[in-house]
């Protein structure tokens, strides 16, 4: 009604915002169900121009991809604009946004079609000062009706947001840009003469789209095929790459018989493509001739893009590969790294993977006809790509052409917001991710009360039969099948441990079933790291590939908090040197971590990144026990929709308003992860997911070992400052003392590495335990140490 009929590939845009719309970007989304992509329990807007698709179909609102301005926006009447000054003026609509504050739309009769056209209308509403200075520009939003205003200072007295109403609707309500300025009383500038352009039907021939010389862009159609339909020549195309032409030689065939001819598009065997025709004269007639026939070059032909590689220009060329393996579209860089985007033969998964200097060689060849200049025959000449400029694009580490891929995603996932749910596959430009999966295996129901309690009740059933040692653990296992599903959209996340005290209580089971909430296939399986240098090496080898779940399959130690492992489950980004070759890596940490083993779990720093789930089986021998269903093998077989279940509860919290919740918090989880794992499942009636968690961090061993430590150090040596090889040497005839350094990690073959002490004590200098904290002394030789008392606030 607004936009009336759109131009094919033309949209209005609609945009959804939860809570404070202040936070988070703008995304775009081509109206099309606008019911279902603004829900009215969020902060809704609609643009006031329409826009083409960006690259790769994305829906942006960008001045570059501007159509039409179909209605002007007035903010902020009756609080920053008196409304006295539009008495008599009939809007298209107004709408309360805030407590005494509305938004008026003023649909035009005709839209306008250039910005110039835009910021003449703007500048004079500016300048009569009916809108903020900064309220202009082709791309601005304005409030849909059924919606929420989230801004905290808008909440109503029983702490809702604002609801946005209809003030007045009067969709046959139009004005010309003349009009407006009549009624408002507007001063319009001139307006000037627009430049001329090329119009749409009109062909600009052999002109690259960047004319610098170096890099041409392959045609955009195929010359072959749009030489044969301008001849009269085309009938049809018989299947992929194959089409059914006239041959242009059939007064030859018998009875001059129109049949039995084809043309072939060029691929990696027939760089030229192929002609055939089944007559006698089949011999006499391929593809060159065809293409001279055609007047068609056949350069031109092979519908590749072309580099010449020019003396001086070595930048150029550069960016002219990076272009030809953009156009790829499996090509992307990541962390400073050329990656592309590959699929196991078996299983079908996809993962991330490196390009050597041969892949991008071989990537380059097939993406390119590459050129130097031959003085001798005064020609250009094909050879293969430069060796320089392999290396370069190699080792560049920055890169200005190719798209960044952030991760894999193989399965609808959410955009940092939490709520907006991107449900198709392909790249998306605004997330930065890669997505693999079918669509129309993930059905998602809206997230109302009666569709959540039936997917959690379908994800409960996976779980009904397996013995928890207690219903908090339960819970916690529902929780890992959320995080599991939604890991690629959280930027950090708990990792999570299935213990048990005897083999063949079903951890191993029951993280397969978790597991493949997480991506298709088996998860990626490794060992828990022993070292920190392991740990550094191993994790990169594994995240470079961008796999969906890491499983520390039967952990015979527990969980060590090696700083890398730290890191990954608490950043969502690391960065390390990758194996064997002399370059760093920065990579997403976004898999989801698990990990099984007997009487295993968290310490130290790792209690507050790990929520444990302990299976208790009542039985001598728990892996003689009978179950009567195959969760796992239902949960494979149908994942999609124990999937879409799994999403539809962690859409449940937002959805439902945001209700607050009186649950301690948990510091490095509370964002994303608390909004679409931990509070859905609260606010269900599920015990709090992340218990254990707060129990592990409330028990915090580590403290406890570092009280005992300082215990023994006053008993021994009071306020006093001492050095690391004094602490050793006392503790060899101090018994307490050389109790409490021993249940540190600082011990190295049965004795205490001074080195590890020295680090441990300046890691913990100034925590606080029981009233006293660890300080560093001055000390005329090496650094000492002395337990002092403080003053703690309670």
């Amino acid at each position: 009604m607004i936009f009336g009929t759109s131009e094919a590939g033309v949209w209005p845009l609609v945009c959804s915002k939860p809570a404070d719309p202040a936070e988070g970007g703008w995304q775009a989304q081509a109206a099309d169900n606008v019911n279902e992509q603004c829900p009215s329990y969020r902060n809704n807007y609609i643009n006031c121009s329409t826009f083409r698709p960006g690259q790769d179909g994305v829906a942006l609102a960008q001045k570059d991809l501007f159509h039409g301005y179909h209605f002007l926006l007035l903010d902020d009447v009756g609080t920053k604009v008196d409304p006295a000054r539009l008495e008599g003026f009939q809007p298209t609509w107004a709408i309360e946004t805030s407590p005494g504050n509305r938004q008026l739309g003023i649909v035009l009769t005709d839209p306008l079609l250039d910005a110039a056209g835009v910021k003449r209308l703007q500048d004079a509403v500016i300048a009569a000062q009916l809108c903020d200075p900064g309220a202009n520009g082709v791309g601005r939003w304005a409030r849909l009706p059924y919606a929420i205003n989230g801004k905290e200072k808008h909440r109503t007295d029983d702490d809702r947001p604002f609801a946005c109403r209809f003030v007045a609707w009067n969709p046959q309500v139009r004005y010309s840009v003349d009009e407006i300025a009549d009624l408002l009383g507007l001063e319009l500038d001139p307006v000037r003469a627009a430049p001329v352009s090329v119009g749409a039907g009109q062909l600009m021939r052999s002109t690259p789209a960047r004319g610098d010389g170096v890099y041409t862009p392959k045609p955009p159609v195929n010359p072959a095929l749009a030489a044969l339909k301008s001849a009269g020549l085309y009938k049809r195309e018989i299947a992929a790459g194959k089409h059914e032409v006239r041959c242009p030689w059939v007064e030859e065939h018998s009875d001059a018989l129109d049949s039995g001819a084809a043309y072939f598009e060029p691929d990696e065997d027939f760089p030229l493509g192929g002609f055939c025709c089944q007559h006698s004269h089949r011999d006499d007639y391929h593809i060159i001739e065809l293409l001279e026939h055609l007047n068609v070059d056949p350069n031109m032909a092979r519908g590749k893009a072309r580099i010449r590689v020019t003396q001086g220009e070595l930048n150029r060329v550069k960016r002219a590969a990076e272009d030809v393996l953009a156009e790829k579209g499996d090509v992307f860089q990541s962390g400073g790294l050329v990656v592309s985007v590959r699929r196991a033969p078996g299983s079908g998964n996809i993962a991330m993977e490196m390009l050597s200097e041969q892949a991008i060689a071989a990537a380059l060849a097939d993406a390119a006809d590459w050129e130097v200049y031959d003085g001798r025959s005064k020609e250009w000449s094909r050879r293969d790509p430069p060796v320089r400029t392999v290396q370069q694009v190699y080792k560049s580490g920055s890169y200005d052409r190719l798209p960044v891929l952030g991760g894999l995603v193989r399965q609808p996932y959410f955009l940092d917001d939490g709520v907006t749910l991107i449900a198709s596959a392909g790249y998306h430009q605004g997330s930065q991710l890669f997505a693999d999966f079918d669509p129309g295996q993930f059905p998602l129901p809206e997230p109302t009360e009666a569709n959540v309690r039936a997917a959690l009740a379908k994800l409960s059933g996976l779980i009904e039969e397996f013995h928890f040692a207690t219903p908090q653990d339960r819970s916690t296992a529902l929780c890992a099948m959320i995080t599991a599903a939604v890991r690629q959209s959280l930027p950090v996340a708990p990792a999570f441990n299935i213990t048990a005290s005897a083999p063949g209580s079903g951890k191993s089971y029951l993280g397969g079933i978790i597991a493949s909430f997480a991506g298709p296939g088996q998860p990626m399986t490794m060992g828990y790291p022993a070292t920190a240098e392991e740990a550094s090496k191993a994790m990169l080898a594994a995240l470079l590939q961008a796999p969906a779940a890491v499983m520390f399959d039967d952990m015979q130690f527990d969980w060590l908090p090696h700083s890398v492992m730290n890191r990954i489950i608490t950043s969502s980004t690391i960065s390390e040197r990758i194996l064997g070759v002399s370059r760093n890596a920065t990579v997403s940490t976004r898999a989801f971590l698990l990990g099984t083993g007997n009487n295993i779990g968290p310490v130290r720093d790792m209690c507050r990144r790990v929520a444990t789930i302990r299976l208790a089986p009542k039985s001598s021998s728990p892996a003689t026990l009978r179950y009567n269903g195959n969760p796992l093998d239902a949960v494979r077989k149908s994942r999609g929709e124990y999937v879409a279940a799994a999403l539809t509860v962690a859409r449940y919290w937002m959805a439902s308003g945001q209700a607050k919740l009186d649950v301690p918090s948990i510091a490095s989880f509370d964002g994303l992860w608390a909004s679409l794992c931990r509070y859905p499942l609260i606010a269900l009636g599920e015990i709090d997911p992340a218990a254990s968690l707060i129990a592990q961090v409330q028990e915090d061993p580590d403290g406890e070992a570092l009280g005992r430590l300082m215990t023994a150090w006053r008993d021994r040596f009071g306020s006093k400052a001492v050095m690391v090889r004094k602490i050793i040497a006392e503790s060899e005839i101090v018994d307490d003392l050389e109790d409490a350094l021993f249940d540190l990690p600082v011990v190295e073959r049965g004795s205490i590495n001074p080195s590890k002490l020295g680090w441990y004590l300046k890691r913990h200098a100034n925590r606080i335990v029981d009233g006293f904290e660890i300080q560093k002394a001055p000390c005329k030789e090496r650094q000492a140490w002395a337990v002092v008392p403080v003053d703690t606030v309670t």
